[in-house]
């Protein structure tokens, strides 16, 4: 029956594997609200087949999707010794030098780093999270099992080049993910507080480790070369964005959709994704889209058909589609990214985009074959047929 089919694609809660814990605990907003729109979409045509009521719905509008041009080509990274289970990609610095990785199980991760034709295992528990064009590495240690509230159990950390840096916390804090840098070395993550409360926190990491300023009630996401922050209130998600001094202003949310969290900035733009209303179609329960915000301005606009994971400088938006396939936005169009050989389009994650927007990563599943050096991990961050991949000239 119709609702029973509703209510087992409800309890497919689990994001896919290999995003960042930003985007991990986002997905999992996203798809406790997608299963209970789904649980009312299963009352609504049960009430439908039982009356034999005519309903009148309306279908999201989509941008329509075209493969990337012959420029854009994929290339399989190059998988280090010692790694267990899959391996994705998960970001890359504006210059597109340094890209960054994650293997390893949820509860000993394995920061990997490539960089100048070489690839290798970073030392310690370590989830890395972004990079800059300095090679300046941030994350966090601790198991990679993320829900809201789960950073507790996580340390916020800088890998310098050389040695892991733990960065300290606010009174009260218990633990953070340190989620973005940029090329001043000014880093900015989400700590919880004892008493379950969460702070965005901006840390300097030139000279003197310390703490710069902090906001209560937000978790901060995204930061860009001008210092502007973004991220979202809590626990009732809302757009922000704040300077250096910690004054928040709300980011609005554009025409055709319900709210909107921002989860990354560069340049002058920030993106992320939107919560659409409900359509009454349930082919619209699936429905992605990206927010933009342009910084300088304020102007805000609505991107149907792909998700808000990342910006470039030039304002590329980089995500995947409903299908969960990697794309990227440019100028009003939607571009399907090439897949490697055996690669599967509907398991897909993009999750870093340089600065001039043509150069991208993520990890995509392959259709056969563990492709780790050590052979598969029990609870691993990525499945064990996950391959980083980083798409150029794109």
């Amino acid at each position: 029956m119709i609702e029973d089919t509703l209510r087992r694609y409800a309890r497919q809660d689990l994001p896919p594997s290999g995003l960042q814990a930003a985007d991990v605990l986002v997905e999992a907003r996203r798809r406790n609200r997608r299963r209970a729109r789904l649980v009312g979409a299963a009352a609504g045509a049960a009430v439908l087949a039982t009356f034999g009521a005519a309903a009148v719905v309306r279908t999201v509008a989509t941008t329509p999707i075209t493969a990337a041009g012959t420029g854009c080509v994929v290339e399989q990274l190059d998988i280090p010794a010692g790694t267990t289970g899959g391996v994705v990609a998960n970001g890359i610095d504006p210059s597109g030098r340094y890209v960054i990785g994650l293997a390893g199980t949820r509860a000993a991760p394995q920061a990997v780093l490539w960089t100048g034709g070489t690839v290798r295992v970073l030392p310690g528990a370590f989830a890395p999270q972004a990079v800059n064009a300095a090679g300046l590495v941030v994350g966090f240690t601790g198991p990679t099992r993320v829900q809201y509230g789960d950073e507790k159990h996580q340390r916020p950390a800088v890998y310098d080049g050389t040695r892991l840096v733990p960065l300290p916390l606010p009174d009260g804090g218990l633990g953070g993910v340190a989620y973005a840098v940029n090329t001043h070395g000014d880093v900015l993550g989400t700590v919880v507080r004892a008493d379950g409360s969460s702070a965005a926190v901006r840390w300097r990491t030139t000279g003197t480790v310390a703490i710069v300023s902090t906001v209560a009630g937000a978790s901060g996401l995204g930061l860009n070369d001008d210092g502007v922050a973004v991220g979202f209130g809590v626990p009732l998600p809302h757009a922000l964005r704040w300077s250096a001094d910690g004054v928040t202003t709300a980011l609005p949310v554009p025409t055709g959709a319900d709210s909107a969290t921002a989860l990354a900035a560069a340049g002058d733009w920030a993106v992320g994704d939107a919560e659409l209303p409900p359509t009454g179609n349930k082919d619209d329960l699936m429905a992605r889209a990206a927010v933009r915000w342009n910084l300088r301005t304020g102007a805000v606009e609505l991107i149907s058909g792909i998700g808000g994971r990342r910006v470039s400088a030039s304002g590329t938006v980089a995500g995947t589609t409903s299908t969960d396939a990697p794309a990227l936005w440019r100028n009003g169009r939607i571009f399907a990214l090439p897949l490697p050989p055996g690669g599967t389009p509907y398991s897909s994650s993009v999750s870093g985009i340089t600065a001039d927007g043509h150069s991208l990563v993520g990890g995509v599943e392959v259709s056969a074959g563990a492709i780790s050096t050590s052979g598969p991990a029990g609870d691993p961050v990525a499945s064990d047929r996950t391959v980083p991949v980083v798409w150029r000239g794109c």
